[in-house]
């Protein structure tokens, strides 16, 4: 089964589906899903750009909307996870995940799926230290503080996660687990990326609660964005005992770039996949039973709190056992199959034609997705749990689930201090400062980079080969310790369309740094492409460049910003 990996959206979602039709098209394969490691900016409206942690002059309507009210619908099924670009407000309806469209599905804060026998986990967001050991206290409207807070990754989503037992396939996280950068090229990364150096050296760079999850599932693959460049790495676990369910040895890492020309953004890989599995997204037995087993641990509140531990909790492992799962198939009559009962709201549907003097944060609002599968499995909706601790005479409907234990759950401790107040400052404030020295060359022959590989069962594709403008090609390799030899191939697709002045102003800017690996003897094959823009030029709109955060310049419809 092909499934195509995608580092930071920021919106582009028609350029993403017509580069995999167009890679579709040129070698005769068909993706079946495509997988979104963060910044998705599902902004529905203008409201919804306020609650997007940017500066006002960055905010500006991208085309999910169109895929929200209906006009189009995702050629591909589309899976992500949040970043800290995201429409806040929008996400926080979903905490255990849904439909933000037809055909595109947010996993949550945390969560896990299954898709034809594919196991896929992820954790939305990225680690600050300081929000680390807080409950999800925000809610729209947000302040400019808690509008960043809320996208921080919490304890409990990583406390839930590793109470999983039986082996995951892929995992997703925003920004990359610490250490990673220990077991790939680091040489060559710090070459492209020379502003990673001091955090690489302090082992800063990267998330400490995820490199904890990554040990803890050994997942066969783990990808990320966020740092917008690409880099792969293997990383190598112990053998583990004979009881143990999860017995892989190697998990192996890819974190993609940005959706921009000549940029890493996309590799569309090759994996098992059960065939007679029905198509369709499902829910996962087992984390359903911790989500239910943990409910009693979520917590609301803006005090940081410990989770249970060996030696301090009477209870500290809440994994789950086959009676735990089986009652969950029980409770869902055998069907886990994910309902599609996404509805849009009229209200919120985005209009270009009107004009709109003052957009604001919207109120909080609760999900019937998230109604319906907190019914379903009887535990809280943390949205609903925020409006009732802060409002004590909101009406609440039977499917909350509130109890009186909730508020303070006696597993739990909590204090007034933030553990550590240390954090990490990458690519949350002032997000991309390291782009300063990375701009992107947008001249008339600029030329878009897309990647397409394939991943066997014995090992990863993650390697690429720019290609130049000259076309001469420069090898890189997955990691130094993945030795590979491969086979390329030339495919000329579509690059996105820029301004042609923006494009002559941008001709003395840096672009990206060719470098060179070992080869590796191992791999699979791998197939790299540059875009020229003259393929493109019919089948996209009239556009036009404004400044955006996180790149040099973005394309528009004009209609949508106006």
């Amino acid at each position: 089964m092909y499934i195509a990996i995608e580092g930071c959206a920021h919106g582009e979602l028609d350029k993403i589906y017509d580069t995999i039709k167009l890679i579709e098209q040129k070698k005769s394969i068909k993706v079946e899903m495509l997988i979104c490691c963060g910044d998705f900016e599902s902004i529905r409206n203008r409201n919804d750009l306020e609650c997007m942690a940017v500066p006002a002059k960055y905010r500006h309507m991208q085309t999910f909307w169109q895929y929200y009210c209906g006009k189009k619908t995702a050629p591909v099924l589309t899976i992500f996870i949040g970043g800290n670009h995201e429409a806040t407000n929008y996400l926080q309806e979903l905490p255990y995940g849904g439909w933000v469209a037809p055909n595109i599905y947010y996993l949550g804060y945390a969560g896990v799926i299954q898709y034809k026998g594919l196991r896929i986990g992820g954790m939305s967001g990225i680690f600050k230290q300081h929000d680390y050991a807080k409950g999800h206290f925000e809610k729209s409207p947000y302040s400019e503080s808690t509008k960043r807070s809320a996208y921080h990754v919490r304890q409990l989503e990583v406390f839930r996660l590793c109470q999983i037992k039986n082996p995951i396939d892929v995992m997703l996280s925003h920004d990359w687990p610490n250490g990673i950068v220990n077991h790939g090229d680091c040489d060559t990364l710090l070459r492209r990326k020379k502003h990673f150096a001091e955090d690489v050296h302090s082992n800063r760079l990267g998330s400490t609660p995820a490199w904890k999850v990554l040990h803890q599932l050994r997942p066969k693959y783990w990808f990320s964005g966020h740092l917008h460049v690409k880099f792969s790495a293997v990383v190598h676990h112990p053998a583990s005992s004979k009881e143990q369910k999860n017995q892989n040895t190697t998990t192996k890492f890819l974190a993609l770039d940005k959706c921009l020309p000549r940029r890493d953004f996309l590799q569309v890989i090759d994996v098992e996949a059960d065939v007679d599995a029905a198509d369709s997204l499902m829910y996962d037995a087992e984390w359903l039973a911790i989500l239910k087993e943990t409910n009693q641990l979520l917590s609301v509140s803006p005090r940081s709190g410990v989770m249970p531990t060996e030696g301090l909790h009477e209870k500290w492992d809440y994994s789950v056992n086959d009676d735990a799962i089986s009652n969950i198939n029980a409770m869902f009559e055998e069907d886990l199959k994910i309902p599609e009962n996404f509805t849009p709201d009229p209200e919120l549907i985005h209009h270009p034609e009107r004009h709109q003097d003052r957009p604001s944060q919207p109120q909080c609002t609760v999900n019937p997705q998230t109604t319906e599968l907190c019914a379903k499995l009887e535990i809280n909706d943390p949205v609903m749990t925020l409006l009732q601790s802060q409002d004590g005479d909101i009406s609440l409907n039977d499917s909350s689930f509130l109890t009186s234990e909730h508020d303070d759950p006696p597993s739990m401790i909590i204090s007034n201090a933030s553990i550590n107040p240390d954090e990490i400052d990458l690519d949350d404030d002032d997000d991309d400062d390291e782009d300063s020295e990375d701009k992107v060359e947008q001249t008339k022959s600029s030329e878009s980079f897309v990647v397409v590989g394939k991943i066997a069962s014995d090992g990863p594709n993650l390697t690429s080969t720019p290609v130049s403008k000259s076309g001469s090609q420069c090898e890189m390799s997955a990691a130094k310790k993945m030795k590979t030899e491969p086979s390329r191939l030339l495919l000329d697709l579509p690059a996105p369309v820029f301004d042609e002045q923006r494009d002559e102003a941008a001709t003395n800017k840096q672009g990206d740094v060719p470098c060179t690996e070992k080869p590796n003897e191992e791999s699979p094959e791998v197939i790299d492409s540059s875009i020229p823009p003259s393929e493109c030029q019919n089948s996209l709109t009239k556009k036009r460049v404004f400044k955006r955060r996180n790149a040099d310049a973005y394309t528009a419809n004009v209609d949508d910003d106006e």
